[in-house]
């Protein structure tokens, strides 16, 4: 029987689909046809996104959606549904500067022990910082900006063939050095704590200043390459309201400065930062946000 002449079909051919359209983002049937394809599964992408917020201690919805979900705003959805549900993030409203709201998201107590545990299954640096944050929602897009900044040199570092090993927030090198600067002056008071504040900052690859101010990044990436050695890039999402002398020190102490928003690219470009030093901080809070968030 496998051997048989095939006779041709005698029906006519179907008429081609008046359907010109493709299937509408985030279409059940296109995440659907993505994983056939050998995508990442929806419990390993759900993983890696609340290790986002851990590490970063506030991220936006839609930059979650864009940088762990493919943009996908059903899936999106389902996964921090599902958060909620379970007590491990709380979603915060919040205002960006021009007034378009966005959502935020953070870990409540529970979810930073699940962060946590996640973070040791994957393999991550067991110094590796994650803990419960209070978001203010004045700062909030700040915050957002931080973890896009954030994702472009680690995409950067990825296509260098280097490995991220860990992420620093100011507030956690500001922590380090002032703890170890305090303790210093209670033993040998102000100049002992200025060695120790210097000393420090070298070793946690912090510049200082002509005037012996250690310079703080918004967020600092330790990472190893392809050849074994270790690195660390300090990085600034400079704002519009950002002073131009304190801009013109972290870009000349080697930090990479990333836009967020119009007037902060405006003043990179007059710095001579615009193009080949800087980069504008586009993405998803810059859509519409009823085209993701939901």
């Amino acid at each position: 029987m496998f051997d048989r002449t095939v006779e041709p079909d005698p029906r006519p051919a179907a008429p081609p689909s008046r359907n010109r359209s493709p299937m509408r983002k985030g279409h059940r049937r296109e995440y659907a046809a993505s994983r056939a394809r050998g995508s990442i599964s929806f419990d390993e992408r759900c993983e890696r996104a609340l290790a986002d917020i851990g590490v970063h201690g506030a991220v936006s919805y839609r930059d979650l959606a864009e940088a762990r979900f493919g943009g996908h705003p059903y899936t999106t959805r389902r996964a921090v549904n599902g958060w909620v549900h379970d007590g491990l993030v709380t979603e915060i409203r919040a205002t960006r500067p021009n007034g378009n709201p966005f959502k935020v998201l953070t870990l409540t107590r529970e979810g930073v022990a699940e962060a946590r545990r996640l973070a040791a299954k994957r393999g991550m640096d067991p110094e590796q910082q994650i803990r419960y944050v209070r978001v203010r929602p004045s700062e909030a897009a700040h915050d957002a900006a931080v973890y896009r900044a954030c994702r472009k040199e680690r995409k950067r570092l990825h296509e260098q063939g280097a490995t991220v090993r860990r992420v620093r927030l100011g507030a956690e090198l500001k922590s380090a050095v002032g703890r170890g600067s305090e303790s210093a002056r209670r033993k040998g008071g102000k100049r002992a704590a200025d060695a120790e504040r210097h000393r420090i900052a070298r070793e946690l690859g912090l510049p200082v200043d002509d005037e012996g101010r250690v310079l703080y990044p918004d967020a600092q990436i330790e990472y190893e390459d392809a050849e074994g050695r270790t690195g660390r890039v300090n990085i600034e999402a400079v704002s519009g309201n950002y002073r131009e002398p304190s801009v013109r020190a972290k870009a000349a102490a080697g930090f990479t400065m990333h836009a967020n928003g119009s007037a902060a690219a405006s003043l990179l470009r007059s710095l001579g930062l615009g193009n080949d030093n800087g980069s504008r901080l586009r993405g998803p809070v810059d859509r519409d946000p009823a085209a993701v968030e939901l």
